[in-house]
C-alpha cells in the first residue's frame, strides 16, 4: 500500500488530495513539519532534507511534492488530474512551477509571519515584500482564470490542486485577494472540495 508521511497542515495535503481525488488506498503516517520523529535517522533514510512529504510506493521512495503529484497522476490518474497529450502536460508543469517560483514563497512568508511570530517580532521588511511580490504576479493568474473554472485545460489537474492550496495560506492570514477576484474563486474551490475536506477530516 501506499504510504504518505507528512501532516494534514503541511504540503503533504496536497500529496493527499491527488490520493482521495484518484480514489487510491494510501496509509497517513503523521510526521509533522517541525517534529522530532523527521530528524530520526529511520526517516532520514527515506528523505535525507528532514521534511515532508515522503512518498513511499513498494520499492519507490520519492520526496519532493510536486514530483510526487506528478509520478502519482502519471502512473495511477488514468486521465484524471493530467493531460494526455505532451503539451496538455507541459501547460500543468507550467502553470504548477509558475505558482512554485513566483509565489509559494511569498504565500509561506506571510503565512509564517502571521501565524508564528508574534506581532510585535514581526518582520515587517518580509511582510510587505511579500504583499508586493503577490500583487505583482498574481494578475497573470488572475487573467488566466477569467472565464475559467480550471487553471489548465478542461477539467481539475494537479496545478489547481497545487496552486489554489498554496495561495490558500496566504488567505488564511488575511491577505486580501479581492482584488484578484478569479483566483479568489480558484481558492474557495480548492478549499471547499470534497477531497480537500476528507483530508482535513484526517487533522
Amino acid at each position: 500500500m501506499i504510504k504518505v508521511y507528512g501532516s494534514v497542515y503541511s504540503r503533504a495535503s496536497m500529496v493527499m488530495c491527488v490520493l482521495e481525488t484518484l480514489g487510491l488506498e494510501y496509509e497517513y503516517i503523521p510526521h509533522l513539519p517541525k517534529g522530532k520523529e523527521i530528524k530520526q535517522d529511520d526517516y532520514l533514510e527515506l528523505n535525507p532534507n528532514g521534511k515532508v512529504p515522503t512518498l513511499v510506493d513498494g520499492d519507490l521512495v520519492l520526496w519532493e511534492t510536486q514530483a510526487i503529484m506528478f509520478y502519482l497522476v502519471d502512473k495511477y490518474g488514468n486521465g484524471q488530474l493530467w493531460s494526455d497529450s505532451a503539451e496538455g502536460r507541459a501547460d500543468i508543469y507550467r502553470w504548477s512551477l509558475f505558482v512554485a517560483n513566483q509565489l509559494e514563497l511569498f504565500a509561506l512568508d506571510l503565512f509564517i509571519q502571521h501565524k508564528f511570530v508574534p506581532e510585535d517580532l514581526r518582520d515587517e521588511a518580509v511582510i510587505l515584500r511579500a504583499q508586493a511580490e503577490l500583487d505583482k504576479n498574481l494578475p497573470i493568474l488572475n487573467a488566466r482564470l477569467e472565464g475559467r473554472e480550471f487553471v489548465s485545460g478542461e477539467q481539475r489537474t494537479v496545478a489547481d490542486i497545487h496552486g489554489a492550496t498554496i495561495l490558500s495560506w496566504a488567505k488564511l492570514v488575511g491577505y486580501n485577494f479581492k482584488q484578484f477576484p478569479n483566483v479568489d474563486a480558484w481558492i474557495k474551490r480548492q478549499i471547499k472540495s470534497e477531497a480537500q475536506q476528507t483530508v482535513n477530516a484526517k487533522a
